[in-house]
């Protein structure tokens, strides 16, 4: 084989490897698999401190615990994973809440709340947090609602609250 057709060898498999490379990266690289699903609200506070503490507060009362994540100048605040573990796979979850503010006017803010979640996809030792393979999943958005109606309570807002429909027969006068 000569020198030239060596060359040519080496440099379709070297192209070859490199396209596969690519599309290997194409496809770990290919984002989240469930889009963020954020609840929004706008409250009133008299100052961003007291919306602040107010978050923070109602996300410890939930459970979550304070983070690293979370930064008043940017108005955004993210809890630690709050875990919970089953001895099934698939049952054992962790959940991170995130808050968002925006100054709308004076006194009126914008809050969004999401509720991050992941699924413990161990077989072998779904309690043990040290093995745990967490997987993404859907959001929480029953949890976000929760937390971000809890919120709005604190801050002295009216919630809205629907006929409550009863699933007894009507009671005959």
């Amino acid at each position: 084989m000569t020198l030239h057709a060596t060359l040519k060898a080496v440099l379709r498999r070297g192209l070859l490897s490199g396209a596969c490379c690519a599309l290997a990266l194409a496809a770990c690289n290919s984002g989240p698999k469930y889009p963020a699903n954020w609840k929004t609200a706008e409250v009133a506070a008299p100052s961003e401190n007291i919306l602040w503490a107010v978050a923070s507060q109602e996300m410890q009362r939930m459970g979550f615990p304070l983070g690293a994540g979370a930064d008043p100048s940017l108005l955004v605040m993210s809890s630690a994973w709050k875990t919970q573990l089953a001895p099934f796979k698939g049952d054992g979850l962790r959940q991170r809440a995130e808050v968002r503010f925006e100054v709308l006017k004076s006194g009126r803010y914008g809050v969004e709340v999401r509720v991050v979640k992941e699924v413990n996809d161990d077989i072998v030792r779904p309690l043990d947090p040290s093995y745990a393979k967490w997987i993404e999943a859907p959001d929480d958005v029953e949890t976000a609602q929760v937390l971000l109606h809890r919120i709005q309570a604190r801050l002295g807002a009216k919630l809205e609250v629907g006929e409550k429909k009863s699933k007894l027969p009507a009671a005959k006068r």
